[in-house]
């Protein structure tokens, strides 16, 4: 049934999954069931042919080409792929961390810093780790090799055809550009698949690459604990290290990787990337430096943070004569919040108290738009109103909260209101007079219109001014707001 409409269907809802607003996705999505029945009819019938690619260049943490698959390949991708892992998942060794269930980063990291306790018997005794890394990983693929290690495991002929169709598929024939091009001549032409040769390489960004790596390189694992019977030892897809209480053994150990790499693999290590140190010394790996006992981030995960940062800083923060504004544009907030909640969650495996909150010290605009729990590393969007919140006066309450000791000038219609007693204050600068009859409660209020007049006021007392305007929208019958 791998061709089923069903399984078609429960890959497609796998796939969807953080994609669903992305163009191609929701164009898949508006005629879903006719989508699905037309990829069933051609792989049933092995007519099936992958899409146009799109390539483009990232640029963080390095330079490096990626050929993202149209959505209607990446559900076929979730389709071999989930059938591949029925047979490899129980033949990969446990300590292999990249695009695995139950595995990553963090996993990793954790098993890394427990082999670091048990190799220093909890730092009674020396110990030394190698690092090791393959030069030019992706690109340096041979199609072939791969194939034949999928087909030695494989017997029903609809995955080895599937499987055969996406390993020889040369995306580099079909694709669009995005972005900008002209990076093209800083990328070496090793790094690109546009000179690999033929059969050679698999694009990034490919969830059927990333397994593909991993079952390129199981049988450097399995040589690795078999053969070299090294105890320690784990990956995350082409960065290794291995762990031993003898440097010497770590140097016969290298030399048996490296000829096993080219010999049965066609891969070469990457001798820049090499390291032999005491475990003393920090194993960076994974954006981490691991000790036996602590964690700590690394420096140049710390750095793109911090450009990132003064970035948004640039987009949201205007300085005038006199005065700081603040702009509460949706799309970059939504931005700015997705990069704080990934590095923040790569924060907190670590011990990052003190980095946290020279962070948010360094950039004090984004208390601004955030609250930050500096012990949990928990964040909060402070221009967003929770579910629940009805009528005008709660709706005022709640960024009065949200906002203290800044004067909130509350649109409700042509109007700015006032809602709290002890607004009284900003009343009597602004010369307003106590409303005697408002059906919402509004204690006093001006036109909207006369808000440009009414500013330059507050601001030479130096109090800050939030505005919260009527985003157009209607929910419940009443009016959403948003800070602006």
């Amino acid at each position: 049934m791998l061709f089923s409409f069903e399984n078609l269907h429960r890959q497609y809802l796998k796939c969807r999954r953080n994609k669903r607003n992305t163009v191609n996705a929701l164009r898949f999505e508006l005629h879903q069931e006719e989508h699905l029945l037309a990829l069933c009819e051609a792989l049933t019938a092995h007519t099936y042919v992958p899409g146009r690619s799109v390539c483009f260049l990232t640029q963080r943490p390095k330079l490096r080409e990626i050929f993202a698959a149209d959505f209607r390949d990446r559900v076929v991708h979730h389709v071999l792929v989930d059938e591949l892992e029925k047979v490899w998942e129980p033949i990969f060794i446990h300590d292999s961390y990249a695009c695995r269930k139950t595995k990553g980063v963090h996993a990793g990291v954790m098993r890394l810093q427990t082999f670091l306790r048990q190799a220093t018997a909890n730092g009674t005794r020396p110990a030394w780790y190698l690092q090791l890394d393959i030069r030019n990983y992706f690109m340096s693929i041979d199609k072939q090799v791969l194939y034949d290690l999928l087909v030695a495991k494989l017997n029903d002929p609809d995955v080895l055809w599937l499987s055969r169709t996406l390993v020889f598929h040369d995306c580099t024939q079909n694709y669009v550009m995005k972005g900008d091009a002209g990076l093209y001549a800083r990328l070496p032409q090793h790094k690109t698949l546009f000179h690999c040769g033929p059969d050679m390489g698999l694009p990034i960004g490919n969830l059927n690459s990333q397994f593909f790596a991993n079952v390129y390189l199981n049988g450097l694992d399995q040589f690795v604990k078999h053969t070299l019977k090294c105890r320690w030892y784990l990956r995350y897809c082409d960065d290794f290290v291995l762990l031993s209480t003898d440097p010497a053994q770590l140097r016969e150990w290298r030399a048996r990787i490296e000829h096993y790499l080219r010999e049965s693999l066609r891969l070469e290590l990457n001798p820049s990337r090499e390291r032999l140190r005491p475990v003393g010394d920090g194993v960076d790996f994974l954006g981490y430096i691991v000790r036996r006992d602590y964690l700590l981030v690394r420096r140049r995960v710390v750095g793109h943070l911090r450009e990132r940062l003064r970035h948004f800083e640039k987009a949201l923060v205007l300085d005038g004569p006199g005065y700081r504004r603040y702009k509460y544009d949706v799309a970059l907030l939504d931005e700015l919040n997705a990069v704080l909640a990934s590095y923040l969650g790569h924060f907190k495996l670590a011990d990052s108290y003190h980095l946290r909150l020279g962070v948010w010290q360094d950039f004090p605009f984004l208390g601004v738009y955030f609250d930050l729990d500096l012990a949990s590393g928990a964040l909060r969007r402070r221009d967003k109103m929770p579910p629940g919140v009805r009528g005008v006066a709660r709706q005022y309450r709640h960024f009065r909260l949200c906002f203290l000791g800044d004067v909130l000038f509350f649109q409700v219609g042509k109007f700015v209101e006032f809602y709290q007693p002890g607004d009284m204050l900003v009343a009597t600068i602004l010369g307003l007079q106590r409303m005697t009859q408002n059906r919402r409660g509004a204690r006093y209020g001006f036109p909207l219109a006369h808000s440009g007049n009414h500013l330059p006021s507050l601001l030479a007392k130096g109090r800050s001014v939030t505005l919260v305007m009527e985003s157009g929208r209607i929910g419940d019958g009443v009016k959403e707001r948003v800070p602006r």
